[in-house]
């Protein structure tokens, strides 16, 4: 490949723009700025092997400027070669620590640990012992040699060893404590030094087993994550037990927020915007040192600006990042001053009567809209469904008011009843933020609204209906952050997630995902499609609606209005070159018929189908006009799936349950004493209901040569899950149950999700 221009041979051009810009002759500012500006174009044409050489190359005119070496590290990621990554963030920190920019080198650090865990190299040299001094750099006018040899691909100085993060397994040949006690005394902050890692902490705490450690170290060894956050999103430990074992490994204290009385004025010494952007909050006050719940116990910036803006010594404690969310929500009342002021002030009563045809001007709705309370009330109630982790928000008109109820967990609940004389103007600014006609009363509608929420960028996809008794609005939340869950955090077990990727990993062929309405298949196939999705893959999607926008992927809508839906669609984007086609789902012949053709011609078509479970999908197929053999040939798995809600960690408590509860369920289990069964008290942190959050359930089929036969045969269902569990299928009720045991979930609700056949 074509090595960037080297603009500085043309020596006469370039000293002629020096002398009409004033710059000195022996000035390398223009050199440095042709260069940046080829590896920034390299960069941005995916031409990474050139702006690797164009960053090196700058390297030898700015040796000394670590963010030369930072855009190298990130060029080296994006190319697979995570040793000279961690090489360059290595050097990187040596130059922050010259400059005496310690935050950054902490950063530097932790970039380097992370991207290369098991590098023996870059491992030995963070756990190496610290230089005296930082070496001094070559002058940038005299490099030392050629690109190939420079310091950030080659041998980088030794540098001091990082602070590792929170949750991260250090390196076994050292713990670097001199370099970490030289930082944090750099910083004013008092020195903290681990002795063991935090699985060891966590085993011995008895949070975990050995099993689940060695697992999520094999994980660590594959994704490079850190060991903590694996262990929370395999559902291992809880936020809890993880925050005690940071808590424990750095010696701190873990304080529990929630029954915990914060002065509001000791509170809000720490503006809102920090506290929430470092994820921190002042608890106490005493004999002039302030105590400060905080989610990281290694955010030395956080402690730095809370002594800053208060003046004050700070001691930290470790919280969990929910309990801090929920303090801050308490000492700065935010929702219910919000609540009580828009209750307490007068707006115009413009309410629309039952049978009265003409109801307010649009001149009068839109004066409605701009009135300050509606404007915040609107703002409050979307926040807080953010914050509650609503998947949708329903505003209802009755005869005797205005209810708001957030879906929640897939369960809906009152959340507020806001004054009746409120009703118009609340759906009037809905309205017209979502670009509908504020004056059409009569007939459904349709909308978007993109906004920031809670710090999130979150989608509103936003539906009017006419009732008795006024218009009923519903709002789908939709968080863009949920489109980069890790298919590890959806609660796949090990074994069927590895037999997942292996089947979306297929250069062709169909893979579909089955199961009712809200049971997560738009969840699962975005984290399959982001894992999917790399540079040298053509990615074309056909959905209706298109509910997350996912990064360099064709996305189309569905618009039968203009004749495109998922069949013309489906056709148009096999023109299209495409790898990879997702369908968002298949509803009549002419769509199965086209997908079925497109995975039988090279290409891996991801789709939905509604059906009870996954061996159903063969014969929905059929009953569509698709011929067997089509299908036996072209699909390689079903995964059938459902969202069960999981049992609130903060109120979860042991109990036994009724003797035939298993039974219920369709086990055969006997119970003993080695079993135990939880379920949620009920508690502030769950609202009562005894749950928080929700998980998937599982059933995948994965098809073998004996039911693609079985199809071609047209076996029925029944038959072709019979076989499917003799082939070792765990079926939904199977997963349901291993979550029950596992102390997940409870009966009752596995109950309520899987359908258990008498």
């Amino acid at each position: 490949m074509a090595a960037p221009p080297d603009r500085s041979r043309d020596e006469g051009a370039l000293q002629t723009l020096k002398r009409e810009v004033g710059l000195e002759r022996d000035s390398l500012t223009l050199e440095r700025a042709f260069r940046y500006a080829d590896a920034r174009m390299f960069w941005r044409l995916d031409r990474l092997e050139d702006a690797r050489d164009a960053f090196l190359r700058l390297a030898q005119l700015d040796a000394d400027e670590p963010w030369v070496y930072w855009d190298l590290a990130e060029v080296h990621k994006a190319l697979g070669a995570f040793h000279e990554a961690g090489l360059a963030y290595l050097t990187a920190a040596d130059k922050h620590l010259a400059r005496g920019e310690t935050d950054r080198v902490l950063e530097a650090y932790q970039q380097a640990g992370a991207v290369s865990p098991n590098d023996p190299e870059v491992q030995a040299k963070l756990a190496g012992p610290a230089p005296a001094a930082p070496p001094p750099a070559a002058p940038a006018s005299e490099p030392a040699g050629p690109a190939s040899a420079l310091p950030p691909t080659a041998t980088p100085p030794a540098a001091p060893p990082p602070p590792a993060t929170p949750d991260a397994e250090p390196h076994p040949r050292g713990k670097g404590k001199a370099a970490r006690e030289r930082a944090a005394t750099a910083r004013g902050n008092r020195v903290r030094t681990k002795t063991e890692t935090l699985g060891q902490i966590l085993l011995q705490h008895g949070f975990i087993t050995q099993q689940q450690l060695d697992e999520a170290l094999a994980i660590q060894t594959r994704t490079g994550e850190r060991i903590g956050k694996i262990l929370r999103d395999t559902g291992a430990v809880t936020e809890v037990e993880l925050a005690k074992g940071m808590a424990s490994q750095w010696g701190y204290t873990y304080q529990a927020l929630d029954d915990l009385r914060i002065d509001p004025e000791i509170g809000r010494l720490i503006p809102h915007a920090l506290a929430v952007r470092h994820k921190c909050v002042a608890i106490d006050k005493q004999q002039g040192r302030l105590v400060l719940a905080i989610a990281d116990p290694l955010n030395v910036i956080a402690v730095d600006d809370v002594r800053l803006i208060t003046g004050l010594e700070v001691d930290p404690v470790v919280s969990t990042e929910e309990e801090i969310t929920a303090a801050l929500g308490r000492v700065y009342q935010l929702a219910d001053t919000i609540i009580d002021k828009v209750m307490r002030e007068t707006v115009t009563d413009y309410a629309v009567e039952v049978g009265d045809d003409d109801g307010p001007s649009v001149e009068q709705l839109k004066a409605l809209t701009e009135e300050a309370p509606v404007v915040k009330l609107v703002n409050l109630i979307v926040d807080e469904a953010v914050k509650q982790g609503a998947s949708d928000i329903h505003i209802e008109p009755h005869r005797g008011g205005l209810w708001i109820r957030y879906r929640v967990d897939g369960v809906l609940r009152d959340v507020m009843n806001p004054p009746q004389n409120l009703k118009a103007a609340l759906v009037s600014r809905i309205k017209i933020m979502s670009d509908m006609d504020i004056a059409e009363r009569r007939r459904p509608q349709d909308g978007r609204v993109h906004l920031v929420a809670d710090g999130r960028s979150i989608d509103l996809r936003v539906s009017t209906l006419p009732t008795m008794f006024g218009e009923k609005v519903v709002l789908r939340v939709l968080d863009q952050s949920s489109t980069q869950i890790g298919l590890s955090r959806l609660g796949f077990p090990s074994d069927v997630l590895q037999q997942w990727e292996t089947a979306v990993s297929k250069p062709h062929g169909m893979v579909l995902v089955t199961g009712p309405t809200g049971s997560g298949k738009t969840t699962t196939l975005y984290s399959t499609l982001t894992k999917l999705n790399t540079l040298d893959r053509n990615i074309v999607t056909v959905e209706d609606p298109v509910e997350y926008q996912l990064p360099r992927v064709n996305q189309v809508q569905v618009n039968p209005k203009a004749g495109l839906t998922f069949a013309s669609g489906l056709r148009s984007i096999l023109r299209q070159d495409p790898d990879i086609v997702m369908v968002g789902e298949i509803r009549d012949r002419d769509t199965a018929e086209i997908a079925v053709q497109a995975a039988l011609t090279g290409h891996l078509v991801l789709s939905t189908l509604h059906t009870n479970d996954a061996a159903g999908a063969m014969t929905r197929m059929i009953d569509m006009g698709v011929e067997p053999f089509l299908i036996s040939s072209s699909v390689i798995a079903v995964l059938a799936q459902r969202l069960a809600r999981s049992i609130c960690p903060r109120c979860k408590v042991a109990y036994t349950p009724p003797a035939d509860a298993l039974g219920r369920l369709g086990a055969d289990i006997e119970l003993d004493a080695d079993v135990v069964f939880y379920r949620g008290q009920g508690c502030d942190n769950c609202r009562g209901s005894g749950y928080r959050g929700r998980i998937g359930i599982f059933e995948l089929l994965v098809l073998s040569d004996t039911i693609r036969d079985m199809v071609v045969r047209r076996a029925s269902a029944t038959e072709i899950k019979a076989q499917a569990i003799r082939e070792g299928m765990k079926t939904l009720r199977d997963d349901g149950l291993e979550k029950v045991m596992s102390g997940i979930s409870t009966i009752d609700e596995i109950l309520r999700v899987v359908y258990v056949q008498e």
